[in-house]
């Protein structure tokens, strides 16, 4: 028997879990000696729960992987002996334990010699119940891709979920930084930006997701912020979707799912303080309110009190969460969400010209921290309410119906100062302009979802049907004006006076979705079929109120309807390999939002996309690994003005295509490790541009590098001196990529290039509890993002308007969880 633990890209026939090199090299790790340990593991398949107990306990277990094919783990949560835990993982498999003379763990079909014993359980419950990425960055299943409980191996798209512990590990402070080791994704390309998050994925701007309903992100994504602290996990869908969501861009979309009520306690302080004065204070309880369990609740909070990397502008948030599941019995379950949240501060989207940020000058470099904009001037506001349920009933053993509902709402003044560009040729002086932007976006969502699984001959069928229902409202009004020059040289936040104060745009916008949808997933043997059709019926009108170009009210109605529909194709090896092929499409109702006596409607912009991968997720191994090829294409296009950034334009039809590669795996209960890698070939094949002072036919889509990597460990020690310190690291890179589409013969409106930057990371944590068992459950963890303080500049959308990506950022992290 090998003196390692085995994790090999080949096929198996025999899952080996084992404790590590040093660990196996210590007698005392194969001794069966009956030792209890605390245990806190979530319902999973069999495999994937003794691997689990196998690390946890540095013991061996030796099993043919086809004794579990098919077979799920209840949840076990106390303190038993190893020997315990694995028997109630198999119960109701017809598989039992048995131990070898050194104390290795074998598992074979029930006989006289196997272990078969009922559970032990010491001081049940004294743990909480935790999803699987409460312990684990690889995530086995997911709704986001199907909307039914699959798991994501057998599902024929490319999805990347970021864990609670990947999330917890890596001290994330917005959705933005979530991502950032996730293939196919480039976000922060806007910079430290507190005032929006914007994304692209496969080169396209994503929709934004919350427990599969649309959030209101926004318009060019000034809307709502996330608060990760109240994620449960964040999930990346690539390539179209609009077969279950509807309005969706051919890029992908982004998921969050939401801490939901636990059935059993939890209970969680957290402290955070860092650069740029953060002070942060989280709380996460959650347990049952009746002895019966019919009543579960969670409830999540945070209160931030923060600067930002650029100087005098403040970033505050207070947010809270309540949850409460009701379930009468096994079969039906009602959750109640809902959400508040506070953001208030200034804005750090500064808008810094090419020349002194990403160029030299005569005068010098501009500071990443400077201030183009005023302090006594700049205001963000934002109020975001959340009010929704999660229903479920299960009829019987065929069928089950589910209803989602959520209205949510967000409040946005967002009043800056920003830099519009020097004043002459060879002048520090720059041109300052102003924006005061008030929006309210409301969105009010119902997904209404009948499933069944039943059996037609030689085929198991998954079937979905469902009608969802959205409303979007939009009254947005930004008030433009002229503000005095400033040296951003010498000067950071510089007082001045407001001129020229105009309307700028003025509009309500409403628009109503209607779809069906139909989904059968089908089994065959090892062959997994995914088939699904949809319709949908868009109706949005435009109300175009006077502004300082138009004196007359303006009324645009739009109807736009199509079918959209997927289908993939996948086989399922026994040992965990699934090569597959698969075609999506996407639509999407566009809103124009700028008004003149030319204001085009626009059209729904469609996409398709073939794809085709292969998925490892080895029996009994906590890993996954994912490889896809992808081509896919979208007319109709929209992307920003390049000669009035406020306005968008339809740009044509653009394709992308690449290679994308993950993986992630627990390689031993000591040692995680996460790695990635992006290919991505974008180009504009069809142009929309009208004149001849722009073009950008064959040029590459925005804020899109054509190469990508990633790659992060986390190894934390369990024995000796050093038990319950762990450290982390990470290497982040992004190749060139340019800021606009669009190319000019003017250089101050051609499109500028930026990009190969490496970042680096760092973490470093430690158990409490290891040292004294009245720690226990204290955590304390230093990381810093962005290391050794690069100073960058991440893009520039015009010679006018550049980005300084994130500077070195250091949090500190207390948590007690009791």
């Amino acid at each position: 028997m090998s003196d390692r633990f085995t994790f090999s890209l080949a096929p198996l026939y025999a899952a080996l879990l084992c404790c590590p090199v040093f660990a196996l090299s210590n007698p005392a790790c194969a001794q069966s000696n009956q030792t209890v340990l605390d245990f806190d593991l979530p319902a999973a398949e069999a495999a994937t729960t003794l691997a689990r107990i196998a690390r946890q306990s540095g013991r061996e277990i030796v099993y043919d992987p086809a004794l579990l094919n098919g077979h799920q783990a209840a949840a076990i949560k106390g303190r038993m002996s190893t020997e315990a835990a694995i028997s109630q993982a198999l119960a109701g498999t017809g598989v039992g334990v048995a131990v070898t003379a050194n104390g290795t763990l074998t598992l074979n079909r029930m006989s006289g010699d196997a272990l078969t014993l009922a559970p032990t359980n010491i001081d049940a419950g004294s743990r909480y119940d935790r999803d699987e990425g409460d312990q684990s960055y690889v995530v086995t299943h997911t709704r986001g891709a199907t909307k039914t409980d699959t798991p994501i191996g057998e599902i024929p798209q490319s999805i990347s979920v970021v864990s609670r512990k990947q999330m917890n590990d890596q001290a994330v402070q917005d959705v933005s930084s979530a991502v950032r080791y996730t293939p196919g994704v480039f976000g922060e390309y806007t910079g430290a930006n507190n005032t929006r998050e914007q994304f692209r994925i496969r080169g396209f701007s994503p929709y934004v997701f919350q427990d599969g309903l649309l959030l209101p992100y926004g318009e060019s994504g000034q809307g709502g912020m996330a608060e990760p602290y109240g994620l449960q996990s964040v999930e990346v869908l690539r390539g179209p979707s609009s077969m279950l969501y509807g309005q969706s861009r051919p890029g992908g979309l982004i998921n969050l799912t939401s801490k939901l009520p636990t059935a059993t306690p939890l209970h969680q302080l957290q402290v955070q303080a860092g650069s740029d004065n953060l002070k942060q204070l989280g709380f996460d309880f959650g347990g049952p309110l009746d002895g019966q369990g019919m009543w579960s609740y969670r409830l999540t909070g945070l209160v931030k009190d923060s600067g930002t990397q650029v100087e005098h502008v403040d970033n505050n948030r207070q947010f809270i969460a309540p949850s409460i599941t009701f379930r009468p019995d096994d079969d039906t379950s009602l959750t109640l969400l809902a959400q508040y949240q506070r953001d208030w501060g200034g804005t750090t989207e500064q808008y810094y010209p090419a020349a002194g940020s990403l160029h030299g000058t005569p005068w010098g470099h501009i500071d990443s921290d400077t201030l183009i904009g005023d302090p006594h001037y700049d205001q963000l506001r934002r109020e975001s309410f959340q009010l929704g349920y999660l229903f479920e009933h299960r009829f019987n053993d065929t069928w089950s119906a589910r209803q989602n509902l959520r209205w949510s709402k967000v409040n946005v003044q967002n009043r800056s100062v920003y830099g519009n560009g020097y004043a002459a040729v060879g002048s520090p002086v720059l041109n300052r302009g102003t924006s005061d932007i008030r929006r309210n976006l409301q969105i009010f969502n119902v997904d209404n979802q009948l499933e069944a699984h039943f059996d037609t001959g030689a085929l198991a069928h998954t079937l979905l049907v469902g009608l969802d229902y959205r409303r979007y409202a939009l009254d947005n009004t930004s008030i433009n004006g002229t503000y005095s020059a400033t040296n951003p040289f010498t000067q950071s936040g510089a007082g001045g006076s407001l001129s020229n104060r105009r309307v700028g745009r003025d509009l309500y916008q409403t628009l109503e979705q209607t779809g069906l949808y139909v989904q059968d997933q089908i089994k065959l043997d090892h062959w997994i079929v995914t088939l699904g059709g949809r319709y949908d019926w868009a109706d949005a009108d435009s109300h175009f109120r006077p502004d300082a170009n138009n004196a007359a009210d303006r009324y645009i109605a739009q109807h736009d309807d199509k079918g959209t529909w997927r289908a993939g194709l996948g086989y399922l090896f026994d040992n965990g390999v699934m090569p597959y092929l698969s075609y999506s499409q996407s639509f999407d109702p566009t809103l124009n939002t700028s008004v003149s006596a030319t204001t085009p409607i626009f059209k729904p912009t469609e996409g398709e996309q073939y794809e085709a991968g292969i998925k490892y997720q080895p029996p009994g191994q906590e890993s996954y690994l994912t490889a896809s090829v992808y081509t896919l294409k979208q007319k109709n296009l929209t992307t920003v003005d390049p000669s009035d950034t406020r306005n968008t334009v339809q740009i044509g039809e653009a394709r992308s295509r690449g290679f994308e590669l993950e993986g992630k795996a627990a390689l031993t209960r000591n040692l995680s490790l996460l790695a990635s890698y992006t290919y991505t070939d974008s180009e504009v094949t069809r142009s929309g541009y009208l004149t001849s002072a722009y073009t950008d036919k064959g040029n590459e889509l925005p804020y899109t590098p054509r190469h990508q990597a990633s790659t992060w460990f986390d190894y934390t020690f369990s024995d000796g001196p050093l038990a319950g310190l762990g450290l982390g690291g990470g290497a982040r890179y992004f190749g060139a990529l340019w800021g606009s589409s669009a190319s000019s013969a003017s250089a101050s409106l051609d499109r500028i290039k930026t990009g190969n930057v490496t970042l680096f990371d760092a973490a470093v944590h430690y158990d409490l509890g290891k040292l004294s068992p009245q720690l226990s459950g204290t955590r304390v963890a230093l990381n810093a993002s962005n290391l050794l303080d690069k100073d960058y500049v991440v893009a520039c959308t015009n010679s006018s308007a550049c980005y300084f990506g994130p500077r070195r950022n250091v949090v500190a992290t207390l948590t007690y969880d009791w």
